[in-house]
């Protein structure tokens, strides 16, 4: 697996959700984890560990010791999956028996468009997105290839709300709100924004018509990242609880315990949405998560805000919206749960992985 490492964990999530899969249908198959050093952000380094495949760091290459690190990583690889990271396609030259399956994301310039040479080189391209968000028509030239599986989600198993909060140690009946910073990914301009209003919008509800409202914070690797935020102060009160980067079965967790879910990336609203968790989505500067939100929103399944109207004030009348109307929040929730199951996710995924294996004479192949 060769994930995306440059921005959030959403990239290490997903390939691990598709690396679990695999080894359900597979379980004797081995899935190893690369991290490329050279646009490494280094909490994805713990953000894998966490989610149960310590990695392997892929040095910084060059010419003199290119071909040796290349064959020391890959040389034993049936298949090589990257999320977003297919610029690394390269380096096939050195492995040619390796099969070689993309994981695609909507273009955030125009490198869809750009790298067409890559593309047409794959041996398939997987779509992890929901229908509602569409396919670029540069992925045309590579239709053959692509296979719509929609997000990889892994909720079955999800406890309910009263009994997940009880394993996370929390207040049963206290509203909730979660957010998860994920180090401020999209620039600490639109980071700090969306956690101010997050805590100013829970501070107001808690003085007026809900005293016990509580707020968590996850994915925060360093505590140190949350000072000098505006509206935010330095030291936290007791009813904000501050979390690392937590495993995949904890997030899900804290995601079905939230009564308000804030989302930013395309990860967290596909869990939060197949949860029934009520959405709270601002519109981040990729165009994966842009859609994704603007979508979600004109179709009643969450609500949405342009970062430009992010604050405090707009956060806490969609935070009272969800909390005091239920019938609009059931309505709401199950129209973002329909939205987001279909196409058969993670599995789909593997199942597609194990077929190239087996195309390319790999000794690896499919239970049933």
């Amino acid at each position: 697996m060769l994930p995306s490492v440059a921005g959030g964990i959403g990239h290490i999530s997903r390939t691990s959700a598709l690396a679990r899969a695999l080894l359900r249908l597979e379980p004797g198959i081995e899935v190893e984890f690369v991290l490329d050093t050279d646009r490494l952000r280094p909490f994805n380094i713990e953000a894998t560990a966490r989610m149960g495949f310590p990695p392997t760091l892929l040095p910084r290459l060059n010419r003199g010791n290119r071909e040796s690190i290349v064959r020391a990583i890959f040389g034993g690889a049936d298949v090589i999956v990257d999320d977003a990271a297919r610029y690394l396609l390269p380096l096939k030259l050195l492995v040619p028996e390796a099969a070689w399956v993309s994981i695609a994301m909507h273009p955030v310039a125009d490198e869809l468009f750009l790298d067409w040479p890559l593309l047409v080189q794959m041996d398939a391209i997987i779509w992890p997105y929901v229908p509602l968000v569409g396919v670029p028509p540069e992925l045309d030239i590579v239709k053959d290839k692509l296979v719509h599986t929609g997000p990889f989600l892994e909720v079955e198993d999800v406890p309910p709300k009263g009994k997940a909060r009880v394993e996370l140690g929390l207040p049963v009946d206290d509203p909730l709100v979660v957010y998860a910073p994920r180090g401020f990914p999209f620039g600490p301009e639109f980071g700090h924004r969306v956690l101010g209003a997050v805590y100013g919008a829970a501070e107001t509800l808690r003085r007026s018509g809900h005293p016990g409202l509580r707020l968590v914070l996850l994915a925060v690797a360093d505590p140190n990242d949350l000072k000098d935020v505006p509206g935010v102060p330095d030291n936290l009160p007791d009813w904000v609880r501050v979390e690392g980067v937590v495993t995949p079965a904890q997030s899900l967790l804290y995601t079905r315990s939230a009564d308000i879910l804030i989302g930013e990336g395309t990860s967290t609203v596909h869990e939060g949405a197949a949860l029934g968790t009520p959405l709270v989505l601002v519109e981040a500067p990729i165009q994966e998560a842009l859609l994704l939100a603007v979508r979600m929103g004109q179709q009643g399944a969450a609500h949405v805000f342009a970062l430009p109207s992010v604050d405090a004030e707009s956060f806490a009348g969609a935070f009272r919206a969800i909390m005091d109307r239920p019938g609009e929040r059931e309505a709401m929730t199950v129209r973002a749960s329909a939205l987001v199951q279909s196409g058969g996710g993670a599995e789909a995924a593997a199942r597609l992985i194990l077929e190239v294996a087996k195309r390319s004479g790999s000794p690896v192949s499919a239970n049933g």
